[in-house]
């Protein structure tokens, strides 16, 4: 590890991001370093409008990913090299595209198309709490209070914590789940380290072969679980300012967008999987 990436490491660590933004700007500033061939601290003002004219003309990346890697560029600017940071770049639009919206039908197809019992019970919490995929796969046991019908996500998104509701069918699922695996600290590990939790990729394929075997043709993904808990709870009557702490949005208007995405809504927390009992 070289001496500027540590030093970016310590101070993304100090002003207490969060471990995802730590990887994603580890990452971007890797990769400005690899088109270079050399260390980022080395790299003039010219070159950094040239690369992302280059990353925003060829790479077909969002906005989002794009102003990622600035914001990158400029915490090592200004938290690390301590120097002023300017660049004249042009941000591609802000896409507005609809997500991949599932019916709560489709979903209990998945659920019921989806052989593994971890797979299920990883499912069932996605689905039910509306969490995010890391959310989810950084749960661990003590982080779920059955007591109190909730769970807790740690180092959520701007490394927040946050209480969410626990749907009784999903807490039963959950509970049945640890008491039937000897398990360690975290909540969804692996087979072979009860102590790693599983990754997403492992996740996303048990979810894609559900999707087959349930002959759903859309493009589901992870995040589709969470957007059919926000959609599905607004048509069940659960208030905006509610949705909004379950799912960690800081702003009320980050969570109206799923209200121009419905055709209609019918106003407390609805137990989604209710009628799966016995499934």
């Amino acid at each position: 590890m070289t001496p500027l990436r540590q030093r970016v490491i310590d101070e993304i660590r100090l002003r207490g991001y969060s471990p995802r933004t730590e990887e994603s700007y580890i990452n971007a500033l890797a990769q400005l370093a690899n088109y270079y061939d050399k260390s980022p601290d080395l790299i003039n003002k010219e070159e950094l409008e040239a690369y992302f004219r280059y990353v925003n003309l060829t790479q077909h990346l969002s906005r989002a990913t794009i102003a990622l890697k600035l914001n990158a560029v400029n915490f090592l600017y200004k938290y690390v090299l301590q120097r002023s940071f300017s660049i004249d770049i042009v941000l591609p639009k802000k896409a507005h595209k609809i997500p991949i919206l599932l019916t709560r039908d489709e979903v209990h197809r998945l659920f019921l198309n989806t052989v593994s019992v971890q797979q299920k019970v990883m499912l069932c919490i996605c689905y039910g709490c509306g969490l995010r995929i890391s959310e989810l796969l950084n749960l661990r046991v003590v982080d779920i209070e059955f007591s109190q019908d909730c769970l807790w996500v740690r180092s959520g998104k701007g490394n927040k914590d946050r209480r969410v509701i626990l749907p009784k069918s999903a807490a039963r699922r959950l509970n049945a789940y640890i008491a039937g695996f000897s398990l360690g600290s975290i909540l969804f590990c692996t087979n072979w380290d009860k102590e790693k939790a599983i990754d997403a990729k492992t996740f996303s394929r048990g979810l894609k072969r559900a999707v087959a075997r349930a002959e759903i043709t859309k493009n589901v993904s992870a995040h589709s679980l969470r957007h059919a808990y926000a959609t599905h709870q607004i048509e069940a009557g659960m208030p905006l300012h509610q949705l909004q702490k379950q799912l960690g949005h800081t702003s009320i208007r980050t969570t109206e967008r799923y209200l121009h995405w419905l055709p209609e809504m019918a106003h407390s927390s609805h137990d989604l999987m209710a009628a799966w009992e016995g499934n």
